[in-house]
């Protein structure tokens, strides 16, 4: 700014004189030099007008130049090359501020209108210069035709000047510079030309001329300039009507041309021309009665848009579960009420207060206030809550978001938005629900149990009775899984939920912590276990209850494991414990309850190893069977063999069948490995029968989990056609403890067997059950013998009355006696003589392996001659 009012400063002091003329055009030359600068930076779409007025700067300068050298030459001449370029420039600046104006984001009745405004002010222009200059020049008959018709062209194209750059400030962006500068531009030259062709022939005039058309160049140069990108700013009611207004102002204003141009012509007494002032009062009044029409049409199109929008929200307001309402500071409701109808169930011309709105949701009214004053304290800034609802007992939720706009011009209160959210809730609530409880049964799942049974543990710290966890563990699930398939399981599973619930009392938790195992929380007044112990026994009672599925009644019992929780407890330990407990019931035979102590962690821990290396021992062949003879007391030859099963562990070493059976029943392990030693033994007596030409049987103990499982029978099928062992040299030990656990079952079992041709024997008669009720329900082939009986036959000579006995009631029932653990001489002599038919035991052989077994009956065909 500062070196502008320096140049322009010594441009006056040097004004007419060589150096003036030296600046003049340099300034004009810098200033040509910037506009194609400029230009070149602009973005495509500005870059052709902006090259528009870049010319007509460039145009104007070379005007200048021919005029000075016109004159510094000293050739007269009314019209010169001068006035070329400078026609030119014109016609090029028109053209740029033509483009300028475009139409972009402009409606059509807003172009036109744009175009009426021009026009308008173009008219009243060009009246003024004909009656200022135009109409003497004309009619100047000294004057050329080409002369009149160049000087003409001046003031028409400064009047056409004027309209466009009307039309370009009316129509520019809000925040937008270059239509500004450029507009400026053309209007300080225009102001000049007119000026000019008044006749300012005075050397001051002249200098305010000449500097006007320098910073006019200057202008039109910066115009050209690359602007910053602001985003305009939405214009305000105020501001739109102050442009309208302006616009309006214009048309009328351009009215009063006619009329002030009569006034002068009768005060000054000029020459008037005839017809001028009704022709453009005629032409001014049909441009601004089509201007106005173009008004009252987009008034009524405005008004038209803004009846569909009110329609279209009302329509979306009567459908949808959102609402806004528009409150003053003071709680009154400031908005229409018919945007309410859907969320709040009223009529559209249904009288409503603030103070209704809140009882029509069903909200708590304190906690509604208490949003709202948040959303006042908030300043401006948005408040969201939500609020339980409640409309004929059926409860809700609905969402607010709250800001105070009272500061706002066009809103002046407090927007609160309400969204019905029930949906949301009820998914949040289910997500919740399937989080914590098992999607089968609906009972809590292990997560939830963990935290009631550590709630449980903080609130026995405080004071009251110890809480006490009882983990349950059903046996033979796996059994209705594999016969009547998964759906039968997980309807077993339903209803043992169903039986655990009826057996709890409401304090108390039940859950399934996955697969067939549940647990039940027991919230004790005690510090025994007492309490827990009862409800163990009620879930056994009704476990024990058959249950019908897909027509068959199936009854399942359960290992139940009960911990008390301690002082130093927490949920881990006192479910492990549980769980521990657990393990030991079944390992002593399943359907029963123990109490955990801490004595059975060190076993626990065992079990659980054996477990872990039982896993691979099969695959790892880490199993192997050895072979028991059974020898026929009346001549001592070799009758067969009972295989006996062993497991020599890389980690533990030899494990003895009493330890490694039971972990593999608990486990689910015995059904793969008991099929393997049935694939196995069978194989070795075909092929034994075979080498040998001998008549033999081969025993092959049977476990209790073996017997209940729908595939033992597909098992010793495939064992026999494997081998192709006849069916009656395969003999089935069973104890008396796998045939009570489940009588139905087994006696079901025992029956298939018999009908593929097998003989059965009871293994350790007498151990524990009532044997002879046994005898009567299950028919068996073979009695054996438990050797702890036939340990009782001493030296004396006398066959102890119970063995004695045993010998009776199998003969007396036809059964084949098997006396297990003979040891001794007198044992095997007292045996012949009771009439015993056959024994096993060290006093003939240990259990052998394959080869020595089959030496023993080569061995044996050599003394008996077979």
């Amino acid at each position: 700014m500062l070196a502008s009012v320096a140049v322009l400063s010594v441009f006056a002091g040097v004004h007419g004189s060589l150096a003036g003329s030296a600046i003049y055009h340099g300034v004009e030359f810098a200033a040509v030099c910037l506009a194609w600068w400029g230009t070149r930076r602009q973005p495509p779409l500005t870059r052709p007008a902006m090259g528009l007025v870049a010319l007509g700067v460039t145009l104007y300068f070379l005007g200048d130049v021919s005029w000075w050298v016109q004159a510094e030459l000293e050739v007269g001449a009314d019209v010169a090359p001068s006035d070329g370029f400078y026609l030119a420039g014109y016609v090029a600046l028109a053209a740029g501020l033509w483009r300028l104006a475009g139409t972009r984001d402009r409606g059509r009745d807003e172009i036109v209108a744009g175009w009426i405004d021009a026009l308008v002010v173009f008219v009243a222009g060009l009246a003024l210069v004909w009656q200022l200059s135009l109409a003497s020049i004309v009619s100047d008959a000294a004057l050329p035709v080409g002369t009149r018709l160049v000087w003409s062209l001046y003031p028409a194209l400064d009047a056409a000047l004027i309209g466009l750059v009307i039309r370009l400030l009316v129509q520019r962006s809000r925040g937008e510079l270059t239509g500004l500068t450029v507009a400026a531009g053309a209007a300080v030259w225009m102001v000049c030309d007119l000026g000019y062709l008044l006749g300012a022939d005075a050397e001051l005039m002249n200098l305010w001329l000449d500097a006007g058309w320098m910073v006019g160049a200057v202008l039109l140069a910066l115009s050209t300039l690359p602007q910053r990108s602001v985003t305009p700013r939405p214009e305000s009611r105020h501001s739109l009507v102050r442009s309208g207004l302006s616009r309006l102002a214009v048309c009328l204003g351009a009215l009063l041309v006619p009329a002030a141009m009569e006034f002068v012509l009768e005060l000054t007494d000029a020459d008037e021309t005839p017809g001028l002032v009704l022709i453009v009062t005629l032409a001014l009044t049909a441009l601004v009665f089509v201007r106005a029409s173009l008004l009252v049409r987009g008034e009524a199109a405005a008004r038209a848009r803004v009846s569909s929008q009110q329609r279209y929200s009302a329509a979306l307001a009567a459908h949808s579960s959102d609402a806004v309402v528009v409150l003053g500071r003071d709680g009154r409701l400031l908005s229409d009420p018919a945007t309410l109808p859907v969320l709040f169930q009223v009529s559209g011309d249904e009288p409503v207060e603030s103070g209704d709105l809140v009882r029509l949701l069903g909200a708590d009214p304190q906690e509604a206030h208490v949003l709202f004053r948040r959303a006042l304290q908030a300043a401006g800034e948005v408040v969201d809550g939500e609020l339980m609802c409640e409309r004929g007992g059926v409860p809700f939720w609905i969402g607010a978001r709250v800001v105070d706009l009272s500061d706002h011009s066009d809103v002046g209160g407090v927007v609160v938005h309400v969204t019905d959210i029930t949906d949301r809730k009820r998914a949040e609530e289910a997500l919740a629900h399937q989080a914590f409880h098992d999607a089968l049964t609906g009972l809590a799942n292990r997560a939830l149990f963990a935290d009631r049974v550590e709630q449980a543990l903080r609130r026995s710290a405080r004071g009251g009775g110890r809480p006490a966890v009882v983990f349950i563990d059903l046996d033979g699930f796996k059994g209705v899984n594999d016969t009547l398939g998964h759906p039968a399981g997980d309807t077993l599973l339903r209803e043992v939920a169903a039986r655990l619930r009826s057996v709890v009392r409401l304090d108390d938790t039940v859950a399934r912590l996955g697969g067939d195992e549940f647990a039940l929380l027991v919230e004790q007044s005690g510090t025994g276990p007492d309490e827990a112990v009862a409800t163990a026994e009620r879930v056994l009672a009704a476990l024990a209850e058959p249950i019908a599925l897909d027509g068959q009644s199936v009854t399942v019992s359960g290992s139940v494991g009960i911990a008390v929780g301690e002082a130093d407890a927490t949920s881990d330990s006192l479910v492990g414990d549980a769980d521990i407990a657990m393990y030991a019931a079944k390992m002593a035979g399943r359907g029963r309850s123990v109490v955990f102590d801490s004595g059975m962690r060190a076993s626990a821990v065992a079990a659980r190893e054996l477990e872990q290396e039982l896993q691979g021992a099969l695959a790892a062949g880490e199993f192997r069977l050895v072979y028991q003879p059974v020898i026929d007391l009346a001549d001592g030859s070799v009758t067969g063999f009972e295989a006996l099963l062993r497991w020599d562990s890389p980690v533990l070493g030899p494990v003895s069948p009493t330890r490694f059976v039971p972990v593999a029943e608990a486990s689910g392990l015995i059904e793969e490995i008991g099929s393997w030693a049935l694939r196995e033994a069978c194989a070795t007596a075909a092929a034994w029968r075979a080498e040998h030409g001998r008549d033999l049987t081969m025993a092959v103990n049977v476990s209790a989990v073996q017997l209940t499982s729908p595939h033992l029978v597909d098992h010793i099928v495939g064992a026999l056609t494997a081998s192709g062992l006849p069916p009656a040299a395969l003999v089935l030990e069973v104890t008396e403890t796998a045939l009570v656990e489940d009588p139905d079952r087994a006696s079901e079992c025992l029956a298939a067997l018999r009908a593929l041709g097998l003989r059965l024997a009871l293994d350790d008669f007498g151990t524990g059950y009532s044997s002879l009720a046994h005898l009567r329900q299950f028919t068996v082939d073979v009695l054996k013998i438990d050797r702890s009986f036939v340990a009782t036959i001493g030296e004396d000579g006398v066959m102890p009355p119970i063995v004695r006995g045993m010998i009776d009631l199998g003969r007396t029932l036809g059964l084949e006696i098997v006396a297990e653990g003979v040891e001794t001489e007198a044992q095997r002599q007292l045996l012949v003589d009771g009439r015993c038919d056959l024994a096993q035991g060290h006093l003939f052989a240990r259990a052998l392996e394959p080869a020595d077994a089959s030496l023993l009956l080569l061995s044996d065909a050599a003394r008996t001659g077979a």
